[in-house]
């Protein structure tokens, strides 16, 4: 989410309270590590840090704001080249799409504020999407982006990003660009193309496919551009650091004006709007075809069905489990529920029959097993003392993580 030369190399990007606490606590350890050292033998090699497990794949049609996949980023500042403080009343779930508002709410002593929204989990290779219409005014940066940092720590604490971004002052054009292991910002592969049509004016789709040999970029299902791995000029590496998927829109200050252009706030609210986001696990995903649109809330608010289903693994991945979520016909999340589930693939055993709780939730484990193969999970029935389980508005009844 960087501009070119001119961002200042001292930005901070994803600084938040708890991971200000984290560095106190990094700090403190890192001296009793000191101490620890002499012990050590001068040419023992120092092992490389272990990246997270990546989580497996989804789809979120934000029709309701699923709090155990996402975050919203609240009551913090970036830093030049940022304008703006971040405020979780600023992601706004509506009609079926999640906007992002950005305004001139004064707050932590900058003059405008916006949202933000990042995946609580992080993921590794395969395919990035999401369809939205971008924010086109001069000095605003709409992004779709992956990240890991000092403070969303993926794995090896620097930084590794990878970007698709709209600059207000380029409104028919898309930036792409990544950035490897790179915490001084020094590389440079930022990449303008020209879509040919207004983004802003209807949803498109925007992804990327991150593999061990490269990142593809398309524009609704295209190909578009694309960068290969090399020893002079790499691209990110999962076994070096996984990271978070983000969505974010934001003012530059004066020293990104040659970027992304002067802004000036018009006097009302501005919204940039996200229909879904997706991430396909593997490298041999596709982002040839869009998603099935799940059928709307049938407004029965004596029915329920599946919203979702998220899928991942334990620390030593030897185990995957299961999140259900559970909504009415309104779209609410229903507590109560008695959800019955199976398991297939490498992992065939574990838990059946787990209630949600008051976020519409039922979370099922999966057996161990240190077997590797994709571990399926599929809801077999829904229960409640009031509401009829209408499978037909299931938005997904099955899914899967590759182990």
């Amino acid at each position: 989410m960087h501009g070119p030369s001119s961002v200042p190399a001292a930005v901070s990007r994803h600084c938040t309270e708890a991971a200000r606490g984290a560095c106190r606590t990094y700090v403190a350890a890192a001296c009793v590590a000191v101490l620890a050292v002499a012990t050590v033998p001068a040419n023992a090699a120092k092992p490389a840090p272990k990246p997270p497990t990546a989580a497996g794949s989804f789809i979120d049609h934000f029709d309701v704001q699923d709090s155990a996949r996402w975050s919203r980023a609240d009551g913090w500042t970036n830093g030049s080249p940022f304008d703006n403080a971040w405020l979780a009343d600023h992601v706004l779930y509506t009609g079926g799409r999640v906007e992002l508002q950005l305004d001139d709410v004064a707050a932590l002593g900058e003059p405008y504020s916006s949202g933000e929204l990042r995946t609580n989990a992080y993921y590794g290779y395969g395919c990035y999407e999401a369809s939205f219409k971008p924010i086109a005014v001069p000095g605003v940066v709409t992004a779709l982006f992956t990240f890991a940092g000092p403070y969303d720590n993926g794995g090896n604490g620097k930084h590794n990003e990878i970007d698709i971004e709209f600059l207000g002052s380029q409104s028919r054009r898309v930036q792409f660009n990544y950035w490897t292991n790179d915490d001084g910002y020094a590389s440079h592969n930022e990449m303008l193309l020209d879509l040919g049509f207004d983004p802003a004016a209807t949803y498109h789709r925007y992804g990327f496919k991150w593999t061990a040999s490269g990142i593809q970029w398309f524009v609704d299902g295209q190909l578009v551009h694309s960068v290969t791995d090399g020893a002079a000029n790499p691209t990110p590496k999962a076994t070096e650091s996984v990271q978070k998927i983000m969505v974010n829109a934001w003012p530059v200050d004066e020293t990104a004006v040659l970027w992304a252009g002067q802004f000036a706030y018009p006097g009302t609210p501005l919204r940039a709007s996200y229909e879904w986001v997706r991430h396909i696990a593997g490298a041999d995903c596709s982002l040839l075809d869009p998603p099935v649109t799940p059928p709307p809330p049938s407004g029965d608010a004596s029915s329920m069905h599946v919203h979702g289903i998220s899928m991942s693994l334990d620390t030593k991945a030897t185990q995957a489990i299961a999140r259900v979520n559970v909504v009415d016909g309104l779209g609410r999340p229903v507590s109560g529920v008695a959800v019955s589930g199976a398991w297939g693939g490498a992992i065939t055993a574990g838990d059946t029959a787990r209630s949600t709780d008051a976020a519409g939730t039922a979370t099922f484990y999966s057996a161990r097993s240190r077997s590797p193969g994709t571990v399926n999970f599929c809801v077999t029935k829904l229960a409640h003392s009031s509401l009829a389980y209408d499978a037909g508005s299931n938005v997904e009844t099955c899914d899967a993580v590759a182990k």
